[in-house]
């Protein structure tokens, strides 16, 4: 180990490359879910910020199962009748995973006493109501007061969330040591060449997105906060800091080991005093050329639970524009509100299309093609130059190009010169294409 670090060696900057490939990969990691480390990962953190370890730990299978799980422990919902079909399997996925936790804490004559308490209450409810006994009934009606029973007892016992203490507070705590032994340059340098790549390719591409969608369509739970959560493998970029700066021999990040190993292998988690929401790392990525969020056919992003985003070279958009259930229509794009949405159908009709359906009008005309511009509601009117190549294919025809070029274009030439980046006077092709 090392008192001080004031520049990185050529060695060191190999491992910091190592280390930005290993801890990306982490980020966009598909494999399967390390329950077991994430479980012992969960246990250190708690412990470094100074906490036991939570009675109550769950796993639920998506971010979105999470972020619903810390919702209903919020609510003072009781009858899970009112929940979506995705939420109710979140409801009976927690009560049912608590059960034999609750036995352990409670011990096992006083929960065997609850839950006799219960049937009976199941038994007599189905008497009222059919003057005898059904045995399917009284599991449906012993399942459901079951359900709320366990759920009223995790909301009293869970305590108050504690993500600050035990991620956020630990990490200054970790910050403050380590930049006492590192020079402000290597600091910069770190961060510049490890931490802010990772940050783009995988919170700015992933994380956010994700977080975009989790606020979507939560019925009788919208509205109530959810981002007292730590990330899992989307909180690599500012773990691999300190990790790097252990490996070249910069002590005071130990205290994050807790946090390293639920990142290294699970997905987002939710801390409570003395209840933990672990999730488990998506099962599908798909992403494009730039690292965007991007599939031509379905889900670019899927969880074990079937939950997960259709998304367009990085813009979200409902599944009907990808899975098409129905052909493009122009119409179809009139009817979009959402503008980022109406661009990629756009994109997916073929531009040439959508200005013929359109009836697009003809601004300017002149040797080097046609200008065409299009009004469009709520955004900036598309202008498009109409170019043919001047080459004919071997079979006599001419390559037609539909260019989108930005509105402020006033005529053919300037426009066409835009797309190569020159000006309409700098642009005088010998051949024009």
């Amino acid at each position: 180990m090392t008192d001080s670090l004031e520049r990185l060696t050529s060695e060191q900057r190999r491992k910091l490359e190592a280390a930005r490939n290993s801890w990306r990969n982490i980020g966009l990691s598909v494999a399967q879910t390390d329950k077991a480390t994430a479980e012992m990962g969960l246990e250190v953190a708690y412990r470094a910020a100074g906490f036991k370890s939570p009675k109550f730990v769950i796993w639920l299978k998506s971010p979105r199962a999470g972020a619903t799980a810390a919702r209903l422990l919020q609510s003072d919902l009781d009858w899970p009748w009112q929940l979506d079909s995705q939420q109710r399997a979140v409801w009976d996925a927690v009560w049912t995973q608590c059960i034999k936790q609750i036995e352990e804490h409670m011990g096992q004559e006083r929960w065997h006493e609850v839950r006799r308490k219960i049937r009976q209450e199941a038994n007599q409810k189905i008497i009222d109501k059919y003057n005898y006994l059904i045995e399917s009934r009284i599991k449906a009606e012993f399942s459901e007061k079951l359900g709320i029973w366990v759920w009223q007892y995790i909301r009293q016992a869970a305590g108050n969330p504690i993500l600050e203490e035990v991620r956020t507070d630990v990490e200054q705590k970790a910050k403050e040591v380590v930049t006492q032994k590192i020079s402000r340059k290597v600091g910069d340098e770190v961060f510049e060449e490890l931490v802010l790549p990772i940050r783009q390719q995988v919170g700015g591409a992933i994380t956010d997105p994700l977080r975009l969608m989790m606020t979507v369509n939560n019925g009788v739970l919208v509205g109530r906060q959810t981002w007292n959560c730590g990330f899992g493998q989307h909180d690599s970029s500012w773990v691999a800091y300190y990790d790097f700066l252990a490996q070249v021999g910069i002590k005071g990040g130990e205290i994050l080991d807790g946090i390293a190993k639920l990142t290294q292998s699970s997905g987002w988690w939710w801390p409570y005093e003395n209840f933990a929401i672990l999730t488990e790392r998506p099962t599908l990525l798909k992403r494009d050329n730039r690292g965007l969020l991007h599939c031509e056919d379905g889900m670019c992003m899927q969880y074990a639970d079937g939950w997960g985003i259709y998304a367009w070279h990085g813009i979200l958009v409902p599944e009907y524009v990808i899975t098409l259930p129905e052909p493009i229509t122009f119409e179809l794009i009139e009817a979009e509100v959402n503008v980022e949405v109406r661009r990629v159908l756009i994109e997916r009709f073929g531009l040439d299309n959508y200005l013929k359906a359109g009836h697009a009008i003809k601004v300017h005309k002149d040797s080097f093609g046609t200008l065409y511009k299009m009004n469009l509601r709520g955004d900036e009117p598309i202008l498009v130059v109409h170019v043919v190549n001047s080459t004919p294919e071997p079979d006599g025809t001419y390559n037609q190009y539909f260019l989108r070029v930005p509105p402020m274009m006033v005529r053919a030439k300037q426009a066409v010169a835009w797309t190569f980046g020159l000006t309409e006077e700098e642009y005088e092709p010998l051949v024009e294409t």
